[in-house]
């Protein structure tokens, strides 16, 4: 997704249900090197880390988590640690660091794979590790994704300093181009500010529908699906079960199809757990509330974006011009912002009338509201 009209959520660290499946996606064990410690009390020592930081925008997702050791995820987060494409251990080749010979032994291996094959780390994640790390090279005309800025200003793990000229004050996280590669700094362009300093929302409701992660019951967790379904629809209702979903995916390392077949609940096939994961996925700070995008439109989203942090950015456009769209109207209006030839009238009236009857009536009217909404778009995220 081009990112000078992304419009992704800053989600910040991990929720307590992501940091739970990240637990049972890897039965408690360190990813990096294998050791499972508890206190006395049976509390595990491992922890939830980012992939692509929390920091720089990192999402709140399992493939972008591992569950590593206190020493292991210091090793990760200051630069000795990071992961190839296909999740194998890379280390700092820094010969001279006396002391450090314990995060050579792990060099090349394969992490401890996870319960569920679906959330395993993407590469995505892995590649923006390496470069936030200095494993690989940043280069001019690259796309990044910084964080942490203070007054345009932030440092990567291996000391340069990031200067990222154009940026507001106030910005947390931001798109950026690459300019110039130094040995001290990095500087880039300002591309679009995704998210500003504000604090954080912390009025959320919880979820009522809570399952014991140590006493997990499937005869509790169709319960909970037949009564979701029973009380609930839309968006709502599939988030409350992707939810659910992936809490017993993660527990028990089980695929969409076994949650599918085990709960058998009318309605709650194969495709529908993954879409209401996906919607989870999508939202998990909830950022579906308050607006009036139906959860059709969400799906037309899921099925153009197979990346679901550009199907989280795409809503939020859309949500930002506060005009609700119908699931043509989604589409037609996703592909404008696709679209790499120049918008006209005729375009967009031929985007609509591919997925609209011609027998509907009001097409005049849906094309008017997709071009406000094209507008409104233009002027709110157009970089100046």
């Amino acid at each position: 997704m081009a990112a000078d009209w992304t419009v992704q959520h800053h989600t910040g660290e991990f929720s307590s249900d992501t940091k739970q499946n990240l637990r049972n996606l890897y039965s408690g064990h360190c990813a990096v090197c294998g050791q499972k410690r508890e206190s006395p009390f049976g509390h595990l020592e491992a922890e939830a880390a980012h992939i692509h930081p929390a920091q720089h925008g990192g999402p709140d997702t399992e493939a972008n988590g591992l569950l590593l050791c206190r020493q292991c995820h210091w090793g990760f987060d200051s630069g000795w640690l990071s992961l190839t494409d296909d999740a194998r251990i890379i280390v700092s080749n820094d010969d001279a660091a006396d002391g450090y010979e314990y995060f050579q032994q792990f060099s090349n291996d394969p992490i401890e794979p996870p319960r569920v094959n679906d959330l395993e780390p993407l590469p995505r994640f892995t590649q923006i590790h390496r470069k936030l790390s200095g494993f690989d090279p940043i280069n001019t005309g690259d796309q990044l994704t910084i964080g942490g800025l203070r007054s345009g200003k932030v440092r990567l793990i291996d000391g340069r300093q990031v200067i990222v000229e154009g940026s507001t004050d106030k910005a947390l996280v931001v798109n950026c181009e690459v300019t110039s590669v130094g040995s001290q700094t990095v500087r880039c362009s300002h591309q679009t500010t995704l998210e500003q300093r504000v604090e954080t929302d912390s009025g959320r409701t919880e979820s009522p529908f809570k399952l014991d992660p140590v006493d997990y019951s499937f005869d509790k967790l169709e319960e909970y699906v037949r009564e979701i379904k029973r009380d609930y629809s839309g968006v709502v209702q599939k988030w409350e079960w992707g939810r659910l979903f992936r809490n017993g995916r993660t527990k028990y390392g089980l695929s969409h199809k076994d949650i599918a077949d085990t709960i058998n609940v009318e309605g709650a096939s194969e495709l529908q757990v993954q879409r209401a994961e996906r919607v989870y996925e999508m939202f998990p700070d909830r950022g579906y509330e308050g607006n009036e995008i139906p959860f059709s439109a969400i799906a037309e989203l899921q099925r153009i974006f197979p990346n679901t942090e550009d199907a989280r950015a795409a809503y939020d456009c859309i949500a930002a011009t506060d005009i609700s769209l119908t699931t043509m109207e989604t589409r037609a209006w996703v592909e404008l912002l696709l679209s790499e030839s120049e918008v006209t009238r005729e375009t967009v009236r031929d985007s609509v009338e591919e997925y609209v009857p011609k027998s509907n009536v009001g097409l005049s009217e849906r094309v008017s509201r997709i071009l406000a909404v094209h507008n409104e778009y233009l002027s709110t995220f157009t970089p100046s």
